[in-house]
């Protein structure tokens, strides 16, 4: 996948990378221990039920999908024409996956997020802004800070019509502590976790945290877990040090259920040397893998495979992929995973 992966999460982000107002404090572990104690924490078996911009009966939730598991060809294919009728969300997601392999693409990625944000789409918008490294570097001719105000006031629209994305995000703008505070549990109790992950992952990159503020984040992390939500599940398999063998193994085996690509990679990962498993296992599992989400570093390692055997296997790759869940959870301000 190209480096532009590399900023993946600039846009979450450009709201500011870790301004004073953001920055966690140990003032916080009270209200947010206060916020735990009080919601009604689900079971991971329930349905998985998370604020997702798309739904299946969505026109983009297919292309939005497809560029969650890196399909970016069915992606393309699926986006254009809805972006040639100028669908400002097309627009945006075509543009995402367009820019960076070489400059004529580079340029057309951003005549067509420029257009998106004129048509209306704040994370368009919000990509203008000078500040964003991935404007400075490939939309220069673009960027204005005029994009930022136009995405406010999307913003304060979409608010007043009850879009938790868009009421978090107007609540940020204020630029105060407490207010951002009270977004991220407003968001997540109306199930967009992506602020307190965000959240708990700023306290766990920073070398300075506290013992506390760690431990906060895990805490904050379990809890988006729970709930389903993938990136939460990424995150605690990166930083979670308290995890024994077993628990690390439960979390991984509830991550592949769920679908992420992190879990998915780590599995296909992990079975080239695993010497429990065939060959055929393994090529199952790397099958499986690739068809996913395109991750072919396992496939690599495969012994080749009798004729009579492929085709059982590629049969069995895809009851694998068939059983997880459809569910979409990057969205414009986290437009690829963790």
């Amino acid at each position: 996948m190209r480096s532009k992966i590399m900023f993946a999460f600039v846009i979450s982000f450009l709201l500011v990378a870790c301004s004073e107002y953001t920055k966690p404090n140990e003032s916080d572990i009270s209200v947010f221990n206060d916020f735990l104690a009080e919601d009604i924490i689900s079971s991971p078996l329930n349905t998985i039920n998370i604020a997702s911009v798309y739904q299946p009966q969505n026109k983009l939730f297919d292309a939005v999908l497809a560029i969650q598991r890196n399909h970016w060809s069915k992606a393309i294919k699926e986006l254009t024409p809805y972006a040639e009728k100028k669908d400002p969300d097309a627009l945006f997601w075509l543009a995402q996956i367009s820019y960076g392999s070489n400059p004529t693409e580079n340029i057309k990625a951003g005549k067509m997020m420029l257009e998106s944000a004129q048509l209306g789409s704040p994370y368009a918008a919000l990509m203008l802004d000078p500040d964003n490294i991935i404007c400075q570097r490939y939309f220069s001719r673009y960027c204005d800070k005029k994009w930022v105000g136009k995405a406010k006031g999307i913003f304060a629209i979409q608010a007043e019509k009850g879009d938790v994305r868009a009421i978090y995000y107007t609540e940020r703008f204020k630029e105060k502590h407490d207010d951002y505070i009270k977004a991220i549990i407003y968001a997540a109790n109306n199930k967009y976790y992506y602020p307190i992950v965000d959240y708990s992952k700023d306290i766990l990159i920073d070398n300075n945290s506290t013992k506390k503020m760690k431990e906060l984040a895990i805490e904050l992390l379990n809890y988006a877990a729970v709930n389903n939500f993938i990136p939460a599940y990424d995150l605690l398999l990166k930083y979670d040090e308290s995890l024994d063998n077993n628990e690390y193994n439960l979390l991984l085996k509830q991550s592949i259920k769920l679908g992420s690509n992190v879990a998915w990679n780590r599995r296909a990962t992990s079975s080239v040397t695993d010497k429990s498993l065939s060959n055929i296992d393994k090529y199952i599992i790397a099958k499986a893998t690739y068809d996913f989400n395109r991750d072919k570093f396992a496939l690599s390692f495969i012994k080749k495979l009798d004729v009579s055997i492929i085709s059982h296997a590629n049969e069995e790759a895809k009851k694998m992929v068939k059983s997880i869940p459809k569910v979409i959870y990057i969205d414009g301000t986290h437009p690829t995973v963790y």
